[in-house]
């Protein structure tokens, strides 16, 4: 017990602060991971002197989360961290551990050569930004321990920079800075390794979450929808109610969901005792515009990335706090800039009170200005910029480590796929769909007021209306005008410039193939570079009509396109997954170690995914009515399809990922997390419909609450880097937590459903290449044979018309037999069914012969026998 004492003593050491009832979990932890000594394959001396990154006790359940980094010399590894969870009762609830073994052998230098501030002053120029001004270090610290300093004028925040080891392909543990420097100029928060000895750029890992989707799928989605919703325009209330924000609420997902209201002191007194618009602790606002303790929202147009006082527009509600703003969706984003920044400021501030309910709180690293409670760092609330100027059709969030400000960035979107107003000649008039570009200006550049006349260009080759060649021989023609050039030979962005530089305001593309879908089109740099003008693409008939007109030497005059695009503000379902990323990035690893999720088998994309489904479920709401992420910022109605692969629903037939998709057909990260939200929001209806659906989400009871704190207290239990195993084990352990286990049968019932089985093997969550689904459940007790539940048996649909799947977890050492029987017994139907098969997905019975009544299917299982009525009606 030698090593374990001065491993305990070290660690103790380390953290001063902590009292001995703090203490006893830490030491039982360091206990634990000693006796797994020689399983880990680590030495004594590669578990000496672990780093303390965060410890803290869940006050619903007392289990105590405590989180290590390893450490040589005093100074920590990058990315060698374990995590252990005690109960109140002292017992170790889970243990995980990424230590590297041999660290004194890898570790060769020990020393740096540079200071921390000359680290900085690398990291700047490595990210290729201003060398900091003025630089200094808010207190003395060592370099191991590492330095906080001012934003220097060139980062968002403040500039850290710490002494660590990186481990690196050769095996070496590579001494370097890791420096946190956010810069002005971009929209990403970075961690940047700097060699400590030479000041060479090592690597960098961004802490900003992007959403990488494509212009060109959104807007071929958005096509195939004729109808695009409409909502109608609402005017201020003013009713002058203090404390009040005229928003789209809780539950209600954007503009096309459902009626915009005026909501009252909306702030839960738990998670935000003060209010919306406190900092300081103290009775009383220090605020009336859009900021408080735990966001500030303003608008970001300019894409400055920072709030600056009578020039970015942050609404002030005045001495009342009465934030009720004009909405009018025919009018340009920025028009609705006020309205916008504050349904950005209460659905950040509900986030956060929410999810502080369910565990997401000061201790475990949440976002707020002041923490109330002393417990966590603070400094850190989110800076909500509406209408970023930074892109389009996106969005992203910034999660660094506890201590430092959070950021979300709503971009505008493209308007639904535009119109062309055709006003003369008469005979081809009217009014046509036409896709957009994901470069250039948008069509509503133009102004409504604009009209032009539509000319052919000519590039002097043998195919003169392709426009490839430049200069286009017609400048004088086109001149002011509107470009119609046909598809062909070269990009879209290439035929656009040539145009532009011809002097032409806008440009008409007429697709090549008949018949074809019309979709958008894209362009990528150097093509896209300089690009001014706005560019539409029309069907071939249409433009072979106008053509034709041109070509008889007619006229033919455009006038205003398209519309006033959506912005993302008002998707309520995108922000509340943005803010999700903060959520599982600081509870996975601990708040101080917000870079747990950057493997490969990794599940952001999922979680972020479930906290927008599940903020958003209203009562009434079934599980299989499929529901789309983002349709109001693309376009589509309330059951459009989304920016997702498939629509999120418990109905098999409709949305089948399982963990068999992994590495085959999804490799990319929404993919990925496609497949992870599937199997969350399942378990979510499947408590909903144990427990019942509960209105009030602030609750603990419910189905719906009860899952989310499942959720929530998995991330805590899951260790850095999880697979979707992991992921699942620690929902598992959290039951078996909160709830005394009283779950597990319908948790790995849902888990199995969708390949995360029992006998499911996860590999290395580095890898996409190695998991393998499975199906089973975990394996039945003796006792328990013979009296399977019917909820372990699917049969859909019901009512069943022509043919009705069968489909069960439950393990078997035989074929099942299945058999259909009218309600008097009498068998219609029988077949054998290996296990496998019924457990992946099942079996299809015909039931097109059948007369209309009610039918008991029955399953006969090694592990006993299962019924359920299902009713036949044609």
């Amino acid at each position: 017990m030698t090593g374990y004492r001065a491993l305990a003593l070290a660690a103790l050491l380390a953290i001063p602060a902590l009292g001995s009832a703090q203490n006893a979990p830490l030491a039982r932890t360091l206990t634990q991971l000693s006796a797994q000594r020689s399983q880990l394959g680590l030495s004594e001396a590669d578990l000496n002197n672990p780093a303390v990154t965060s410890q803290y006790t869940d006050a619903h359940n007392g289990l105590t989360h405590i989180y290590l980094r390893q450490r040589h010399n005093g100074i920590e590894v990058l990315g060698a961290v374990a995590d252990g969870h005690v109960t109140k009762a002292g017992e170790i609830a889970a243990l995980h551990s990424s230590f590297l073994p041999n660290v004194a052998a890898s570790a060769r230098a020990t020393t740096p050569s540079l200071t921390p501030e000359q680290a900085v002053q690398a990291a700047a120029r490595a990210l290729q930004v201003a060398a900091p001004g003025s630089l200094r270090a808010e207190k003395a610290a060592t370099p191991a321990e590492g330095l906080t300093f001012n934003d220097g004028g060139i980062s968002q925040d403040k500039i850290k920079a710490k002494l660590m080891y990186l481990p690196v392909a050769s095996g070496e543990l590579q001494l370097v800075y890791d420096v946190l420097l956010w810069p002005t100029t971009g929209d990403d928060a970075w961690s940047v390794r700097i060699d400590a000895r030479t000041g060479a750029y090592v690597n960098k890992v961004s802490y900003t979450t992007h959403e990488p989707v494509t212009f060109a799928q959104l807007t071929q989605r958005a096509m195939q929808t004729p109808n695009w919703p409409v909502v109608a325009p609402t005017t201020a209330g003013k009713v002058n109610v203090p404390n009040s924000y005229n928003v789209w609420p809780i539950t209600v997902e954007s503009p096309i969901h459902g009626a915009r209201q005026l909501t009252v002191n909306p702030s839960n007194v738990r998670s935000s005792p003060f209010g919306w618009h406190d900092e300081d602790g103290v009775a009383g606002a220090e605020f009336t515009i859009t900021r408080g303790n735990n966001v500030h929202a303003y608008d970001d147009r300019q894409n400055r990335n920072v709030y600056i006082p009578g020039q970015s527009v942050s609404p002030d509600g005045g001495a009342n706090l009465e934030f009720d703003f004009a909405y009018d969706p025919a009018n340009r984003p920025a028009g609705n800039l006020n309205a916008a920044v504050v349904n950005l400021f209460y659905w950040n501030n509900i986030m956060h009170d929410m999810m502080a309910l369910k565990g997401f709180n000061e201790v475990s690293g949440n976002f707020q200005q002041m923490n109330y409670t002393g417990l966590g760092l603070g400094f850190d609330h989110v800076k909500a910029e509406a209408q970023d100027g930074g892109g389009t059709n996106n969005a992203n969030f910034s999660t660094p480590p506890d201590g430092t400000r959070g950021k979300m960035q709503m971009y505008t979107w493209s308007a639904a796929p535009g119109t062309l107003i055709v006003t003369a000649p008469a005979s081809v008039a009217g009014t046509y769909p036409a896709g957009l570009a994901d470069f250039g200006r948008t069509v509503n550049s133009l102004g409504s007021a604009y009209r032009g006349n539509l000319v052919l260009v000519n590039d002097g080759s043998a195919k003169p209306s392709r426009g490839c060649n430049g200069p286009l021989r017609n400048p004088a023609s086109l001149n002011g005008n509107i470009a119609v050039i046909d598809r062909g030979k070269c990009t879209f962005a290439s035929k656009v410039k040539l145009a532009q530089d011809a002097g032409a305001r806008m440009v008409v593309v007429v697709d090549s193939v008949a018949g074809a879908p019309l979709g958008g089109m894209t362009g990528a740099a150097p093509d896209t570079i300089g690009l001014r003008i706005p560019s539409v693409f029309i069907p071939k008939a249409l433009g072979d009509q106008l053509k034709a007109v041109l070509l008889s030497g007619g006229t033919v005059t455009v006038g205003a396109t398209g519309g006033p695009g959506p912005d993302g503000d008002f998707d309520n379902g995108i922000v509340a997954h943005e803010y999700g990323h903060g959520i599982s990035n600081r509870l996975t690893g601990g708040p101080a170690n917000a870079s747990c999720l950057g493997n490969a088998e990794q599940m952001g994309e999922g979680w972020s995914d479930f906290f927008a489904l599940w903020m958003t479920t209203k009562p009434g709401d079934v599980g299989t009515t499929p529901r789309g992420i983002g349709n109001y910022a693309t376009n589509l109605p309330v059951n459009g399809a989304g920016i997702r692969r498939k629509q999120y629903t418990t109905d098999f037939t409709l949305n089948n990922h399982t963990y068999a998709f992994i590495g085959t057909t999804y490799t990319q990260v929404h993919d990925i997390g496609e497949v992870w939200a599937t199997v969350l929001w399942d378990l979510n209806w499947a408590f909903i419909n144990q427990y019942g659906y509960n209105a009030n989400l602030t609750a603990s009871t419910g189905g719906n609450n009860v899952c989310m704190q499942l959720v929530i207290d998995g991330c805590k239990l899951q260790p850095c880097s999880p697979g979707f195993l992991d992921g699942r084990d620690g929902i598992l352990l959290a039951d078996r937590n909160n709830n005394g286990g009283a779950n597990q049968a319908l948790i790995w019932q849902v888990f199995a459903r969708r390949g995360m089985g029992f006998n499911a093997v996860q590999g290395s969550s580095n890898s996409l290449t190695d998991n393998t689904a499975g199906y089973s459940l975990p394996p039945t007790p003796t006792s328990a044979q013979n009296a399977l539940n019917e909820n372990l048996l699917e049969v859909y649909p019901n009512p069943a018309k022509d043919q009705l799947t069968v489909r069960t977890q439950v393990n078997s050492t035989t074929a099942v037999e299945v058999t259909l029987v009218t309600i008097l017994g009498r068998t219609v139907q029988t077949t054998s069914v290996p296990v496998a098969t019924m457990q992946q997905q099942g079996v299809r019975l015909n039931t097109t012969e059948l007369a209309n009544g009610l039918y008991v299917v029955r399953l006969k299982t090694s592990e006993g026998t299962i019924t359920k009525k299902v009713m036949v009606q044609h």
